[in-house]
């Protein structure tokens, strides 16, 4: 024990030691087993201590040798630190000293952290200590009270004896006793019971007229105890029975419909009662209804005695009651679906005799329905009298004869073999006829060993059945004699040795071996480019099939052969047809004779030219020759930028490219909301109204917020809205930005009116017969523009911890590429673009230069080092030494291009450059801006940033010094031209500035004219020679949007899981599509691209600056089109016809779009196939997210933005909610009219209610101010 250590032979190793023998060891020491090991035990299990707090941590030990033993320190293991403290034995027990356990990080997600704990004891005067057992796997939680309780109901039902918590009123919030000054409670305070309880969902919504229907209520703040609900709950007035062990604490009753008291089949609410009072009183938002379900038709209306017939029942009200049952006489039927007006049952098999007739009967929670006009009759089994030619080929799929009786009775047939022990199934039978159907046979699999000894002489013989329904019936070649299965290997397609040629609506001869020994004609299936080619013979070698007369002209197309299940590509066919050789003679003989008489006739000519002639025809010769190697230079240099490597970008991207500068979640929100205003949109401001009208204006505010969180209110306001023909669609995008953040602090809430909205939305384009793909192209209603931000909102940790990087990497790589060659800094066109539009189509003479940029102001150390071009303007080459020298910084804590001087320093000369100075040149009156060229600036020189003498509103500390700041402003029409002050930069003493006022100016391409031709003399070539480049950027960058792509679409991301959100509303659609009868695959498909890929995604991509702290990226905004486009074509579900006038944007990647396309198919179909998201865990999911961003805007703000639309509508607001049955249920139109004369009544006869916006201060928000909008 003292050594501290496991050995062999411990009496020799350790004498003088205690010793601990192994359990089943034979030796001297008497102590047996690892309950003699120094060791340490806690009196009741793990120790829970809050956050925050400190404890001293006390356990019991044993076998300790106190003589031995001298002295233990404690340690615990937060997170990644270790804390050590000291401990002291006190008889039999250890205690460490006082510490403070806390936590910042996530913990274990659920409110705890984990501190493991361990204890070391120490020999006098040694060092190294040793471990004491820990048996019990003692350890210490750590927890926070408000992370284990969002609500009242979930804190009072946290364990008082581990935790510690309570609900405070005052702070609304789980917390610990000392932290609340007022309104605490726990569960050991006396009958301690929460205040507003809510029903979030109950199921199901409708039961029988007798009651027995078991309703499950899920919610907040659900009673305490089953004494708290036993009688709380009513049904249409009368008294559900609580279920006590299905009860759970707070959050879910479980209770069984008594028989009504009031009339039935009309909408009821669900109302719990704890108290009376109205603080302690639910009623549900939906409705409960008592209604007996109703049957109008079924079928079929017979089926084999054996069973397995899905039975289709059609009726009203078969989704009321909690169990439903179905049975046909006395023998149930399984229900396998379940709907309002539909049900599906399969039947089982009935007791063995003649065919009889039955009748159906429904049972919902204990009612019977008994329709006699409805009854099923059981038929004898189908049987089958013979199978004409049972053979197959390995691979499978060779259809078979059946004959028999009772086929038309079956619903799900298969030809069932028995190999090996293996029962294999073949696709489902086709059922021709009440006496014969066709069944395809099953593959068989064999070791290729196995499968070489299958010959045609001598086929593989094989049991086989068939599976009618279920019900199996054994195996035929036994019971019933018939010949076996015999199965021949798989014939072969010999492949075309050349193209074959062939013409539209010409046979096509196919050559193989054994093609007929199993096959017939109907068991060939072969296409040609997609097309089908009817086959109209078959022999043993031979296969011939009519081509189709629509085949494509001028095409290789791909020949693919199906036989059975075997599938083979025999080759490619074209209907060019080569050139007779006679031909080849006769051209030859016109070109030689054509020749001939053109050299006598040029020489004639010439010798008729004269002396001017000649000169000019010299002239034109060098005009040609020089443009001939311009477009030969052209075509070379755009070769070798193909054929260089297209990776080189990720070996030039700079140092620190890595660092991504995120936004935060309140900036990234505030610019999908409002991207125009998204600095000073009044949301971000606290609201300034009038000191006098405050007292109104903030009641008339919480009344309004309290509308808004009802259901009815905000729902017939929105109808109102969409249905405003003279609403512009700005004004209806507007709204839904405005709606979205006030419901942002109840997310939960705020899903479920937007799923409401887009039921509507759905129905009505189906009602209106619009064409179903439109929907949420475009943001045309309130509900779409709703849609688009709940994604943005959830969307965000998926951005920040997944594909936010590739999306980065995928703008870094395009910026960095971009600024590899010349880019005009006034019309954007670039060298290197995937934008035909943005492509600089002309040739310009640049170098690649290396600068150094001091380290400030006044050193002469330069630490960084910059790649700029001859040809960059001064404002560029700024840029590229900001981007450089603060590359970890994010754009918004950078010094700005307009902000700054660039100062080239040569010895102890300081020149400041400018984009236009004294020297800048000039032609035809059209300045040319400066560049690096013009000042003759050389490789490797010293450049400097200073500060500009003019007034600056950035952190200048990051140039060490404060300054002023100047800009310049352009009018950009035909010719681009500059307003500023005179020439050079404002204050720099190292220009000379003459006075001018409006001046015309260009960068690398020379303005058009006023009479439309450029002032560039040069020659101009063809522009499309340089559409190369485009193909150059595209390689460069296509490994980035493959990336990005990979990640969007993609459900087993490395870093994060696929965000809930997406499977949830990608769940709703698919529901809705089903629920309106749409079978149509594309319509669903084509919803989901709109309302994420093509909302969310493309608007990323176009601006990245949402997202990412970084200039707004207009260098690139052509590039990042192209690449959002490409995105479209990913998520389209139409084949566009490509040809040479198709735009650029399309025929780039149009050799992947279809790789793309496979990849949001299997994206979609991996989200279908993923087990649906529970609506408790979304709606917890939901909530978490509202309580991590819910102090993001201010909503008096969003409250006063909004009520202006109220106030323009309130006419057609009062109409609707007095059409609206449920809003005069809950006095809407009177609560609506209060609000409206609140915010006009004088602060004398105002008096102000709490609402739930308690936690909204109004002396902070509403301050006063004459300017304001409420005067």
């Amino acid at each position: 024990m003292l050594s501290n250590k496991c050995v062999t032979n411990p009496e020799d190793t350790c004498k003088g030691e205690t010793l601990v023998n192994g359990k089943n060891r034979i030796g001297h020491a008497t102590r047996r087993g690892p309950d003699y090991c120094p060791r340490f035990t806690a009196d009741q299990g793990d120790i829970f201590v809050s956050s925050g707090r400190n404890r001293k941590v006390g356990v019991r030990g044993h076998n300790l040798l106190q003589d031995t033993m001298s002295y233990f320190k404690c340690q615990f293991r937060i997170s990644h630190m270790i804390h050590e403290k000291t401990a002291v034995l006190r008889g039999d027990r250890i205690e460490c000293d006082d510490m403070k356990f806390e936590y910042f990080d996530q913990g274990e997600g659920n409110g705890t952290a984990i501190a493991d704990f361990s204890i070391t004891w120490y020999k006098s005067g040694e060092k190294i200590g040793h471990l004491l057992d820990n048996t019990d796997n003692l350890r210490v939680i750590i927890y926070k009270c408000e992370m284990l309780a969002s609500n009242c109901g979930l804190c009072l039902a946290l364990n008082y004896s581990m935790f510690e918590c309570g609900w405070c009123n005052e702070m609304s919030q789980c917390t610990y006793r000392d932290a609340c000054t007022l309104g605490w409670m726990n569960r050991k305070s006396g009958k301690a019971l929460c205040p507003f309880p809510k029903i979030g969902d109950f199921s199901p919504k409708k039961g029988p007229v007798n009651g027995g229907t078991k309703v499950t209520i899920t919610g907040v703040n659900l009673g305490l105890s089953y004494a708290d609900v036993k009688d709380a709950v009513m049904v249409a007035n009368s008294r559900c029975d609580v279920s006590e062990h299905e009860y759970v604490l707070a959050s879910k009753i479980v209770c069984h419909t008594r028989k009504p008291l009031t009339g039935t089949g009309q909408p009821v609410n669900v109302v719990i009662k704890l108290k009376d009072n109205l603080n302690y009183t639910a009623i549900s938002d939906q409705s409960f209804t008592f209604v007996n379900p109703s049957v109008t038709s079924f079928s079929p209306h017979r089926g084999p005695i054996s069973g397995g017939t899905d039975i289709t029942i059609i009726g009203h009200n078969l989704d009321s009651g909690s169990q439903f049952a179905v049975k046909i006489g006395n023998i149930p039927c399984d229900v396998k679906e379940r709907t309002e007006k539909k049900v599906v049952c399969r039947t089982k098999a009935a007791d063995s005799g003649s065919s009889k007739t039955e009748p159906v009967i429904l049972s919902a929670d204990g009612t019977q329905l008994k329709v006699d006009s409805v009854h099923f009759q059981y038929m004898p089994d189908p049987i089958v009298n013979r199978v004409s030619k049972p053979v197959s080929i390995m691979s499978g799929g060779i259809a078979l004869d059946v004959h028999g009786a009772g086929f038309n009775l079956l619903q799900r047939a298969y030809l069932v073999t028995l190999h090996e022990d293996q029962v294999l199934y073949g696709p489902k039978c086709n059922v021709v006829g009440e006496s014969l159907m066709v069944c395809r046979t099953p593959p068989i699999s064999m070791s290729p060993s196995r499968r070489s000894d299958v010959s045609i002489e001598r086929p593989l013989r094989v049991d086989y059945g068939f599976d009618f329904d279920g019900a199996l019936t054994g195996n035929l070649s036994q019971i019933r004699g018939f010949e076996q299965l015999s199965v021949f290997p798989d014939p072969k397609i010999l492949k075309f040795p050349t193209i074959q040629t062939a013409s539209p609506g010409s046979d096509l001869v196919l050559k193989g071996e054994n093609l007929n020994v199993a096959a017939s004609s109907r068991d060939v299936n072969v296409t040609v480019g997609n097309v089908p080619c009817n086959v109209t013979a078959l022999a043993n070698v031979t296969l011939t099939c009519q081509l189709s007369p629509e085949m494509p002209l001028d095409e290789e197309l791909e020949v693919v052969v199906l036989i059975g299940q075997k599938s083979e590509n025999v080759g490619m066919v074209s209907d060019r047809i080569g050139m007779d050789p006679s031909n080849y003679l006769f051209v030859a003989f016109a070109i030689a004779f054509l020749g001939i008489f053109l050299a006598i006739m040029l020489f004639v000519l010439y010798r008729r030219k004269n002396t001017s002639h000649n000169r000019q025809m010299r002239y034109l010769k060098n005009q040609m020759n020089s443009i001939e190697m311009k477009v030969a230079q052209e075509c070379k240099e755009a070769f070798h930028e193909l054929q260089t490597n297209m990776n080189a970008i990720a070996g030039s991207l700079p140092q620190g490219a890595s660092f991504i500068p995120f936004l935060t979640y309140k900036d990234y929100t505030a610019r999908i909301l409002f991207p125009h205003s998204f600095s000073n949109h009044p949301v971000l401001h606290e609201l300034t109204v009038d000191e006098d009208r405050a007292a109104a204006v903030e009641s008339g505010l919480r009344q309004f917020h309290r509308l808004l969180f009802n259901k009815t209110f905000i729902l017939a306001f929105v109808r109102t809205i969409d249905e405003n023909k003279y609403f512009l669609l700005k004004d209806r995008v507007y709204v839904g930005s405005l709606l979205m953040v006030i419901l942002q602090e109840r997310m939960d809430y705020a899903t479920e009116i937007l799923k409401q909205l887009l039921k509507e939305l759905i129905k009505r384009n189906l009602d209106c017969k619009y064409q179903p793909k439109i929907l949420f192209r475009r943001a045309e209603s309130v509900a779409e523009r709703m849609l688009s931000i709940w994604f943005s909102f959830l969307m965000y940790p998926f951005l920040t911890r997944g594909s936010g990087q590739q999306l980065y990497q995928l703008f870094w790589a395009t910026k960095q590429q971009t600024e590899k060659g010349p880019q005009d800094s006034i019309t954007m066109d670039s060298r290197y673009s995937l934008s035909e539009e943005k492509l600089l189509r002309s040739t310009f003479e640049f170098k690649e230069l290396t600068v150094f940029v001091a380290s400030d102001t006044n050193s002469a150390v330069c630490d960084t080092q910059v790649r700029v071009l001859d040809c960059d303007s001064i404002t560029q080459v700024k840029e590229k030494c900001i981007d450089a020298k603060y590359r970890t910084m994010p754009y918004s804590s950078r010094p700005h291009a307009s902000d700054v001087d660039l100062e080239l320093r040569i010895g102890t000369t300081r020149m400041v450059l400018a984009d236009l100075d004294n020297t800048s040149k000039q032609e035809n009156g059209v300045y040319r801006y400066n560049t690096l060229a013009h000042y003759k600036v050389e490789n490797k020189a010293t450049l400097a940033i200073i500060p500009r003498q003019s007034s600056s509103s950035y952190n200048i500390s990051l140039l060490s010094d404060k300054t002023d700041k100047s800009s310049f402003s352009f009018i950009h029409n035909n010719s681009p031209t500059l307003t500023r002050q005179p020439f050079g930069t404002t204050g720099s003493k190292h220009s000379n500035e003459p006075c001018s006022s409006t001046l015309k100016v260009y960068h690398l391409v020379k303005p058009v004219a006023e009479h439309g031709m450029n002032h560039d003399n040069q020659e101009k070539m063809v522009t499309e020679i340089y559409l190369t480049r485009l193909l150059t950027m595209k390689g460069t960058l296509q490994k980035f949007v493959e990336d990005l792509l990979e990640v969007i679409f993609s459900t087993s991301n490395r870093v994060t899981a696929l965000p809930a959100c997406i499977k949830y509303m990608f769940d709703f659609l698919d529901e809705q599509a089903l629920e309106h009868g749409i079978m149509d695959p594309d319509v669903v498909h084509t919803w989901k691209s709109n309302a994420l890929p093509l909302r969310f995604w493309v608007n990323l991509i176009k601006n990245p600056d949402f997202i990412f702290d970084i200039q707004k990226p207009t260098k690139i905004e052509g590039s990042l089109n192209v690449v959002a486009q490409t995105l479209m074509d990913a998520c389209s579900t139409q084949d566009h016809q490509l040809t040479k006038d198709s735009p650029s944007s399309k025929l780039l990647f149009a050799n992947e779009i279809e790789k793309y396309k496979s990849w949001v198919h299997r994206y979609y179909r991996d989200i279908r196939s993923m087990p649906p998201i529970p609506e408790k865990e979304m709606n917890a999911h939901l909530i978490e997210e509202s309580r991590a961003h819910s102090r993001e805007f201010m909503i008096f703000s969003a409250l006063n933005e909004l009520y202006v639309y109220v106030n323009q509508n309130k006419e057609m607001i009062f109409e609707e909610l007095n059409q609206n049955e449920f809003a005069l249920q809950q006095q809407l139109p009177e609560k609506f009219q209060s609000m409206l004369q609140t915010m006009e009544v004088p602060p004398d006869n105002l008096i102000l209610n709490n609402g739930s916006l308690d936690n909204y201060n109004s002396k902070s928000r509403l301050m006063s101010n004459s300017n304001s909008r409420f005067y």
